[in-house]
């Protein structure tokens, strides 16, 4: 179902009231009476036929009644042109402001100046053109005049034009990278870090593309916990034993089971009693079939039980432009850009960055296509073009950005007569993610397509 115009959002809006009755096992005719809504109104709306506010003061009379969030209903609007949101940089520009920091003498000082770039409200990244006013001329962590934040909830894919220097503190510990164009960094949440310029005539810039992940698409029932339930429930991914015990006492509370019922059933399975003994008590697996055994035991995917320890240090990553390699991205012996990529952790595999540069336009070229948010941003000196949709394009001048929903296919181009084009791309996954894809592979053929829109009452 297409939801770019008003009818198809009409038509959206019904589909997903009606989806929600089916689960909540009211038709549309109990859906009237339990509303004291008319009972032309709530067919009109699961229709389609209904204005968009008629719509949404029937999904408010839902949440209001039943147990259920309005957030469950609610559908956003799409704000793109067909999967493309473009940003000028003449309007990026007029969201600039500045803010202070105190510097070595404890004077506020102004520090950063913010602009927005391309964002959507339908994608999970904010992403920031921010300028480094206070200039230094070393690479001091302990610098005073350097101001740390405090770190934030967002994950951050950060993108340095100019002379910058990257400032961050992990354990109580500060430290500094000094950073060029076309380098980058992934900073996780609540890393304390800040930026400072190391050229006073020509003060850095970095493109920081924000984004949260599951956590912040999990607030709501996280902030139902405190810290310590949440704690006992993670461990730390520091320490991959504490973190596999602490995965393995998860399922085991879940299904109200102990250490001697998944002991028993290993037995069951072949394995020795002490082997299973040690296992169910929260020793790792060191065979497959050991693996196999736990989770079968579970009943949970081998894979379920699977750890990757978090580095020390691997909150932060930095990577230089020079560090690795330029790849083609082809169209037979075309080739229309050469990828780089940006710095990367793979705790997040789906966080996906790129300095792209781009020195041809094939018109059959294969296109970009894929199930993440995409933010583009022109950072060169040449314009670039940027195509989608089959019959749309626009021109991403210096400055310009743009973000791409999932699964639009696009791709750019040089103009005739223009140099290389150079364009930070940065990819991160939306709640269309690994595991939702999963969930949705499982679903009957013949029904999953009324995921997408609602198309029938239960029975």
């Amino acid at each position: 179902m297409k939801i770019d115009d008003e009818a198809g959002y009409r038509k959206a809006l019904g589909a997903r009231v009606l989806s929600e009755a089916n689960d909540l096992k009211r038709t549309r005719q109990a859906l009237a009476e339990e509303l004291g809504f008319p009972q032309e109104l709530v067919d009109a709306v699961i229709d389609g036929d209904a204005s968009i506010d008629d719509s949404q003061n029937l999904m408010r009379a839902m949440a209001e009644t039943y147990p259920i969030s309005l957030s469950d209903l609610w559908l956003k609007r799409n704000d793109s042109d067909a999967g493309v949101i473009v940003m000028r940089a003449e309007r990026s520009q007029k969201t600039s402001r500045v803010f202070e920091r105190k510097n070595a003498a404890g004077d506020l000082k102004p520090y950063y100046e913010y602009r927005d770039t391309a964002m959507s409200r339908l994608g999970p990244f904010k992403p920031e053109w921010i300028k480094e006013l206070r200039i230094v001329d070393d690479a001091d962590p302990d610098n005073p005049d350097v101001a740390y934040n405090n770190g934030h909830l967002m994950h951050q894919q950060t993108f340095f034009i100019g002379e910058v220097n990257f400032y961050w503190s992990i354990g109580g510990k500060n430290c500094c990278a000094e950073m060029n164009t076309g380098d980058s960094n992934y900073i996780s949440p609540f890393v304390p870090h800040s930026f400072a310029s190391r050229n006073p005539e020509a003060p850095g810039l970095i493109v920081a593309v924000t984004f949260g992940g599951e956590i912040r698409r999990a607030l709501d029932d996280f902030s139902r916990i405190d810290s310590d339930a949440a704690s006992e429930l993670a461990s730390d991914l520091r320490d991959a034993d504490s973190a596999y015990r602490a995965r393995l006492s998860r399922y085991l509370a879940a299904d109200s089971m102990v250490a001697a019922d998944l002991a028993e059933r290993m037995v069951a399975q072949g394995i020795n009693a002490l082997r299973a003994a040690e296992l169910s008590g929260g020793a790792c697996p060191v065979s497959f079939e050991e693996t196999s055994a736990v989770s079968e035991g579970l009943g949970v995917r081998p894979e379920d039980l699977m750890i990757t320890p978090l580095a020390d240090g691997g909150e932060v990553v930095v990577r230089h432009a020079g560090e690795g390699g330029g790849r083609p991205w082809a169209s037979g012996n075309a080739v229309d850009c050469r990828l780089t990529e940006l710095a990367r952790t793979r705790h997040l595999p789906a966080l996906k960055g790129f300095a792209a540069e781009v020195v041809g336009d094939t018109p059959d070229a294969p296109p970009f296509r894929h199930h993440l948010f995409e933010y583009i941003y022109n950072y060169g000196s040449e314009p670039v073009l940027l195509y989608w949709d089959g019959v749309r394009e626009t021109t991403l001048e210096p400055g310009d950005s743009a973000c791409v929903l999932p699964m639009v296919g696009h791709r750019f181009g040089r103009l005739d007569g223009a140099g290389h084009g150079s364009l930070c791309i940065v990819r991160v996954p939306g709640a269309i993610n690994d595991a939702s894809i999963n969930e949705y592979a499982m679903f009957d053929l013949s029904g999953r397509r009324r995921v997408n829109a609602e198309t029938k009452q239960w029975f």
